[in-house]
């Protein structure tokens, strides 16, 4: 302790008594009292941020006040005794908490007799302002109400004796105990569900601005329900007690009690700005907060953002191993003795009852490869419940494997892309890595943005959160039911063949902000070494690139620019290059928009966005289009087609020979599906003489439904023209045509 710290607060209880007695009035005596309490609290807090010993001090010293208003009151020692329940049974009080308190008779009789009593107690309670909550019940009725009350149960379980007949505690655990009512099983299951209720709850965005340090996700009450499920199979549920059986690890424990402390502190500080009682982290208090704590600013981060960002670490961290937690508990003390369900998936892991389990938890020392794997293996498990407990606690205590040598072997990095590129599970693969520490680890960029927060009403979500959710949105385009308010979005997502384009961008878009600087540039510098790293082929490196380094253009451009000059959309279309780069552009700014704050999506953001997208699309039908890189995408194309062309027996001069020179627009726009098609159909016509018309159904999901018509020949007069007329003649609709000349003057055209 600092040793300029003030005196603890502290009563004279004998002296308060004797005061009380001498006074025609309790109320004079007690308020004072009262004051000088809190501020010396106060004052103590200031000086030394101990919250741990002031919760508990508090606890200690409303106890000594009520145990003499009781004395002073006349009330019996015999058949009646007063209780403290909840968070006051368990010796813990913040300066604006409840005090709940139980007034336990033995029978009906025992509350007519004393009845009167009893009621000018609790209104003295009320007079002198204590924030108390109270019940009065006799035996029968605690244990009736607590069977059928999850609340109710759980406050019994937590119940100390403060004054009267101390006997009748003991009866009331012994009939509340879990031999009698709610055994273990049976609570720790409506625990769970209750948990996860609130989870959700507090989910929302209103939670993630200003979080509730009691209810929400990885805080208090996630670390107390540890405890409550604990103590109902164990008969206590203290962290160095659950450390002693074995229960928890000793990391485990002091992970847990560091997170106690910290959020403790940020309580006991949040309730005595406030001057009430009040759990929600509000944005106005957030900054005061950080100041009283000692969270400085400098030319990185503000003062109160380190204090968020250390916040949602917490929080996460908690959540994580409370997760853990309850998982190890359900698996290896609730089912313990009854039979698993396992089934082998491979020589070291196995499903038990739904959960990936390592054979040998060992496996990822020996094989840090499996870091990585686990994860790509959990995307071909789509109903896997999760990872077991046990594998979960070895993934942790070996992810120091990553390291820089870890990073940069390919192996690794394949794998990170197939989890990535997988179908299905991407987003929330990603997620376990991130919350088991195993992201942040591989991209150690992206580690130090989990948490940080921008103390701004407009940013709701960490900047790790908003990479989520992006990703999620963009994965929604495609499955979800979001067509009819963002038709364009979920149009251009089903053209997007790479989507790992997408989602690497949303990993990686804002990894730049935890570095000095223009964080658009820093993550174009980020994401082209990760590129690099994990070979990616130089076009999608680049639009990785690009896409990081202008991800905030278009939304800029929208509403920076008159959306109906030539002059403004001609210089955007020039700064963007060329339809893909426009959709794909759209697709992240709408991504990027959406999940900073839903609330920013407006009708007329929607209609900016979709006018400025229009536009600039018309500008480049009429020519202004100037592809970037289109030298790496057309050997990407020539390549990539010519492979597949030779494994269907072709060899490099007949490819060739076909192709003739087509001009650049042929490879830029057809794409390499189509040019295998249209190869092999003319290969399979022979007599260029005769012209070749090949149908098929369409790929492209743009035009799903749509017939797709391939037409070689000879040029000739007025071609195009009469090809689409002949069309319209039968009835045709033409949603899309196209026409290439080659040199060896025969035409292709495509409708």
């Amino acid at each position: 302790m600092d040793n300029k710290a003030p005196a603890l607060p502290s009563i004279d209880c004998e002296q308060l008594l004797q005061d009380l007695k001498q006074s025609p009035s309790p109320i004079p005596v007690i308020k004072p009292v009262l004051k000088r309490i809190q501020e010396e609290a106060y004052a103590y807090f200031r000086a030394t941020l101990d919250a741990n010993l002031l919760v508990r001090h508090r606890a200690a010293t409303i106890d000594q006040v009520l145990n003499v208003l009781w004395r002073n009151a006349g009330l019996p020692d015999q058949d009646l005794a007063l209780l403290a329940v909840g968070g006051y049974g368990r010796g813990e009080l913040h300066p604006h908490s409840d005090i709940d308190v139980l007034l336990l008779c033995k029978d009906e009789d025992s509350i007519n007799r004393h009845g009167e009593q009893l009621q000018s107690f609790i209104t003295l309670l009320w007079d002198i302002k204590l924030d108390v909550g109270h019940s009065v019940r006799t035996l029968d009725e605690c244990v009736t109400e607590a069977s059928k009350d999850l609340t109710i149960i759980t406050n019994m379980m937590e119940t100390r004796s403060l004054a009267g007949d101390a006997s009748l505690l003991a009866q009331l655990k012994e009939r509340t105990s879990p031999q009698h009512i709610w055994p273990a099983q049976e609570f720790f299951k409506a625990k769970w569900q209750e948990l996860q209720e609130r989870h959700d709850k507090h989910n929302e965005a209103e939670y993630n601005l200003e979080p509730n340090v009691k209810n929400s996700p990885g805080t208090l009450r996630d670390i107390q329900t540890v405890t409550w499920v604990t103590m109902r199979h164990f008969g206590q549920g203290k962290l160095q007690a659950l450390e002693e059986q074995g229960f928890l690890t000793a990391f485990e424990r002091e992970r847990l009690q560091n997170s106690l402390t910290f959020l403790w502190q940020v309580r006991f500080a949040l309730h005595m700005l406030a001057g009430r009682e009040e759990d929600r982290l509000l944005f106005d208090l957030q900054r005061e907060i950080a100041d009283l704590l000692g969270f400085h600013s400098d030319k990185k981060m503000l003062g109160v953002e380190r204090f968020m960002s250390r916040f949602y670490r917490n929080q996460l961290a908690t959540t994580e191993l409370t997760d853990l937690l309850l998982l190890h508990f359900n698996e290896d003390f609730m089912k313990a003795g009854k039979v698993c369900e396992v089934e082998t998936l491979n020589e070291h892991f196995v499903l038990t009852n739904g959960y990936l389990q390592a054979n040998d938890p060992d496996i990822f020392s020996r094989e840090p490869v499996w870091l990585l794997k686990v994860f790509l293996l959990m995307t071909q498990l789509p109903d896997a419940k999760g990872i077991h407990s046990d594998t979960i606690r070895a993934l942790r205590d070996q992810r120091g494997c990553i390291d820089d040598a870890f990073r940069s072997n390919p192996e690794n990095n394949r794998i990170f892309m197939r989890i990535v590129t997988n179908r299905s599970c991407v987003v929330r693969e990603l997620t376990r890595m991130m919350r088991y520490g195993i992201l942040g680890q591989y991209i150690p960029e992206f580690g130090h943005i989990i948490g940080m927060m921008e103390h701004d009403l407009l940013h709701i979500y960490t900047v790790d959160e908003h990479s989520f959710r992006m990703m999620r949105f963009l994965r929604q385009l495609r499955f979800g039911d979001v067509r009819e308010r963002y038709p364009i979005a979920s149009r251009l997502i089903h053209r997007v063949q790479k989507k790992e384009i997408l989602y690497l961008t949303a990993l990686l878009h804002d990894a730049g902000k935890s570095m000095e600087g223009d964080h658009t540039a820093n993550s174009g510098e980020i994401a082209a070494a990760f590129c690099r790293q994990h070979n990616l082929r130089p076009t999608d490196s680049h639009m990785v690139v690009w896409l990081c380094e202008n991800h905030l253009l278009m939304s800029n451009a929208a509403q920076r620019l008159d959306l109906n000059n030539p002059d403004d959309i001609h210089m955007f279309a020039q700064e963007v290059g060329d339809q893909h780069h426009l959709e794909m552009l759209f697709l992240i700014s709408v991504a990027d928009t959406v999940s900073t704050n839903p609330k920013l999506w407006t009708g007329w953001r929607a209609e900016q966005m979709r006018n400025l997208f229009r536009n600039t699309q018309d500008a480049f039908r009429r020519g202004l289009g100037n592809p970037k890189h289109k030298e790496d995408v057309i050997a990407e194309v020539q390549r990539d087609a010519m492979t597949e062309l030779q494994k269907q027996g072709l060899s490099e001069e007949q490819v060739l020979a076909i192709w003739g020179t087509p001009g650049d627009d042929y490879f830029l726009r057809e794409g390499t599906e189509n040019i295998v098609w249209q190869t092999l159909a003319i290969h399979a016509h022979g007599d260029s003489s005769k012209p070749l018309v090949s149908i098929r159904q369409t790929s492209d999901r743009e035009f799903e439904g749509a017939t797709q018509i391939f037409i070689f020949m000879k040029d000739q007069l007025n071609l195009f023209a009469a090809t689409t007329a002949t069309l319209d003649q039968l009835n045709l609709n033409i949603q899309d045509a196209r026409i290439m000349t080659s040199e060896t003057e025969l035409n292709a055209v495509d409708t």
